[in-house]
């Protein structure tokens, strides 16, 4: 929560030294939603984007995402709350279509993911049982973008391959932690 904070404060900075400063390429904001992989977890997700020239650029990607259904169809298991909270930084290099209307960036990213998980087991023929961790683990993979329009704003797509957690991978990962994401990106002029 904090490096959320600590982000947005940055980026409120940053906006108001706009006046101050010239730039050739503006400071993105990307909101979006998306999916994760086998168990159905939706994401709201940010990216702030600082491009430093035409194709090496600097990221921010902020994620909450969170259960929005039950996992399983045991009648007596009942999920109190299951959620994730990330935030990576990275570096990326992007390839222009032509005319500059579209862009795929490939970044690499790297930070923190927060995961927060209780459930509930009330059988009456047995005792209550009630299951929570909470835990903070490294996040790090790749990060695929593809961007389509030229003005002001865009439409973005992503894609994200994490290269944690080792344990189990690449099938842990690919059902757990893959995800898509898709929305607008928007361009903040003077």
């Amino acid at each position: 929560m904090r490096f959320t904070l600590i982000l947005l404060f940055i980026m409120v900075s940053y906006i108001k030294a706009q006046d101050t400063m010239k730039h050739v390429f503006p400071l993105e904001i990307k909101p979006a939603i998306g999916a994760t992989g086998s168990s159905f977890k939706p994401t709201v997700s940010v990216m702030a984007v600082h491009p430093l020239n035409r194709r090496f650029s600097l990221a921010s990607h902020s994620m909450l995402s969170f259960l929005l259904f039950r996992n399983n169809p045991q009648p007596y298991i009942k999920t109190d709350y299951n959620y994730s909270i990330t935030q990576k930084f990275g570096a990326g290099y992007s390839l222009y279509g032509k005319k500059g209307k579209s862009r795929h960036t490939l970044l690499a990213l790297g930070g923190l993911r927060y995961i927060a998980f209780k459930e509930t087991m009330d059988n009456p023929e047995l005792d209550k049982v009630t299951v929570s961790t909470h835990t903070t683990v490294p996040d790090y993979g790749l990060m695929y973008e593809f961007s389509l329009g030229k003005k002001r704003f865009t439409f973005d797509t992503r894609l994200y391959l994490p290269f944690s957690p080792v344990q189990y991978y690449p099938l842990g990962t690919l059902t757990n932690l893959v995800y898509l994401e898709i929305g607008i990106g928007i361009k903040l002029y003077k």
